[in-house]
């Protein structure tokens, strides 16, 4: 596990002065990881002693110990396309790679993730009227998955993968209505901007992505974080995908239970319908 994967672990549990600290490494790149821990504790304006908490928090028994660690992981971020996989794989090797390093980002994603959020972001649908879904590429498909979910459960949802219609919708959105923004990276300029545009109007956002420092994480109402960790940009959206679709399970099993008996026997209606109409008997 990276430094910063065990940096959004921890977070949640993290007191106010570490969560400052963890902000600041969770932005730092590798140039700004060369000062000595006086200067990076007059950087943050904490203490030495505070910063040596930090480390030891992480596992670290010294500064020197987490910044030769931390150095190292950020000389091999995804943006420099580095392979975990090679020509020279094994197919059997290949396997196993894909499913640890799916694992690893779902279990990362386990304990980053504030269920306590997850729990607030099903109750403000419960109270809602209409559930946007915004998301582009793998994210806007995760968003027709969600929508398909909730609608099930008799929640009114649509999904919005165009940025025209983002934009509209948002344009017109009331303190009734949910936008449910997802962006692995947290910075997708049409989904950040109808959020904006939709928080003027009195509408609830929620934030799904990686990054809980992103423009998108900062203006949510309702942050749920992912912590993916990928070694190619290509396999970022693929692991992306797989934890926020967990998430968004999440939510929907926490509705569903929240569901009257009257509620439950009209979707087992539905799921009989569904199912004598396209399987084959």
């Amino acid at each position: 596990m990276s430094v910063l994967t065990e940096i959004k672990v921890v977070y949640n549990d993290l007191k106010p002065v570490q969560k400052k600290i963890a902000d600041y490494f969770l932005n730092i790149d590798f140039e700004g990881l060369n000062g000595s821990i006086e200067e990076i504790a007059e950087a943050i304006g904490t203490s030495v002693a505070s910063i040596s908490r930090f480390c030891k928090r992480l596992g670290y028994d010294s500064f020197k110990r987490f910044k030769i660690t931390f150095s190292r992981d950020l000389q091999y971020e995804p943006e420099q396309v580095l392979p975990i996989f090679h020509r020279d794989d094994e197919p059997s090797l290949s396997i196993r790679k894909v499913f640890s390093e799916a694992v690893t980002n779902l279990q990362a994603t386990e304990g980053v993730v504030d269920f306590a959020s997850v729990i607030q972001v099903a109750e403000k649908i419960r109270k809602s009227e209409m559930i946007y879904f915004l998301g582009l590429g793998g994210s806007g498909r995760i968003g027709q998955l969600a929508e398909i979910q909730l609608s099930h459960l008799g929640f009114r949802a649509k999904t919005l993968i165009d940025p025209y219609e983002m934009l509209v919708c948002a344009g017109h959105g009331n303190l009734k209505e949910i936008f449910f923004c997802i962006s692995h990276s947290g910075r997708q300029k049409q989904v950040v901007e109808a959020a904006g545009m939709a928080q003027q109007t009195g509408a609830s956002i929620v934030a799904l992505t990686n990054y809980g420092n992103s423009v998108l994480a900062k203006m949510a109402d309702f942050l749920l974080l992912t912590a993916c960790h990928e070694r190619e940009v290509h396999f970022a959206q693929s692991y992306s995908m797989a934890a926020q679709l967990t998430l968004i399970r999440a939510l929907y099993i926490i509705l569903a239970s929240g569901t009257d008996d009257t509620g439950i026997d009209g979707i087992s209606d539905i799921e009989k319908k569904v199912n004598a109409n396209l399987r084959v008997k």
